[in-house]
């Protein structure tokens, strides 16, 4: 039965990046159970709801000139008997934004909360913290800042 769940709560998080990257946000915000929240750049955006999650991810990333990726990968999940579940996963992402001459690059770790809801697997709660963040420009990739959880920025 754990394995079952660990395996759907991994198929739930691949759709959420994929449908993230595809910029289908009402698809993403059916994931979510209703009252879902998210804490993004460490809790800097944060959102409470299905409707606030996909108004912020379409205003901020709808603009079809911008484009990204977001790879999650090891995740580490941990199934609770009284269908809820927590998972860590890793993240390398990269957004790219001509428009503004910008990069933005690098790895984070995402923090979530499952929930079963009439037998599927819902997110409850999804957030990261950056282990780094890049910013470079677009047209000669000269960096612009960097930050990481273990030193303070650098301008380039």
């Amino acid at each position: 039965m754990a394995d079952e769940a660990t395996e759907a709560i991994r198929r739930l998080k691949y759709a959420y990046f994929r449908l993230l990257d595809t910029k289908h946000f009402a698809e993403l915000g059916e994931l979510f159970v209703e009252d879902g929240t998210t804490a993004y750049e460490g809790g800097v955006h944060r959102q409470h709801g299905r409707e606030a999650i996909v108004e912020f991810l379409t205003t901020s990333l709808g603009d079809p000139a911008i484009v990204h990726l977001h790879n999650g990968h090891h995740p580490e999940i941990e199934i609770h008997g009284d269908g809820t579940a927590t998972g860590t996963w890793y993240l390398e992402d990269k957004v790219l934004i001509p428009a503004y001459d910008l990069v933005i690059q690098g790895t984070a770790l995402y923090d979530d909360t499952y929930v079963l809801v009439n037998g599927e697997w819902k997110i409850k709660h999804t957030g990261y913290q950056r282990i780094f963040e890049e910013r470079r420009k677009f047209t000669t990739g000269e960096l612009i800042s960097f930050t990481s959880r273990f030193q303070p920025e650098k301008a380039g």
